[in-house]
């Protein structure tokens, strides 16, 4: 039987953390990675908490690096790179050590995943720590998504924003 620890570890990461105007698509499209971010998930009392780690989001300026949204001070020592962060063997310890579960999250965003009207869709939902250390924010990827999980397929430079 799997420990609590691993099984809200496995459920964790399957939780989808939004999904903004897509439909499921597991099609694989050529997209752009919009986003970064890590979340802790603690469990209590059937009540979960989530703790912002970090978040990095894109920058549209021609040129500019990713935002850096958000990190937690807690973590600031563990990111060398904060707007391209990565994580280590060590720090994924770390983070399962302090927290129930953790979230991996990539937002991509594609023309393939419009809908009516829009020129883009985005998926915004986890995936497994190894697609999030393969992209960066800017990314140009080839992704397809479930709705609650993506999978990165390829990784194809930096995305022309032109």
């Amino acid at each position: 039987m799997p420990s609590r620890r691993a099984f809200l570890t496995t459920v964790g990461t399957a939780v989808p953390l939004a999904l903004a105007g897509c439909l499921d698509s597991a099609q694989r499209v050529e997209g752009y990675v919009q986003f970064k971010l890590i979340d802790g998930l603690i469990e209590e009392q059937g009540e979960t908490t989530e703790v912002s780690i970090i978040h990095v989001d894109a920058s549209y300026e021609n040129g500019a690096p990713p935002n850096l949204v958000y990190l937690n001070e807690e973590w600031t020592d563990q990111f060398p790179i904060p707007r391209k962060p990565t994580v280590s063997d060590s720090l994924h310890e770390r983070l399962t050590e302090q927290f129930d579960s953790v979230r991996y999250v990539i937002g991509t965003t594609s023309p393939e995943w419009a809908e009516d009207d829009e020129s883009v869709g985005s998926f915004n939902v986890a995936t497994t720590r190894e697609n999030f250390n393969r992209v960066q924010v800017h990314t140009k990827v080839t992704a397809s998504s479930d709705g609650t999980y993506l999978t990165i397929h390829s990784v194809d430079g930096l995305w022309n924003f032109d």
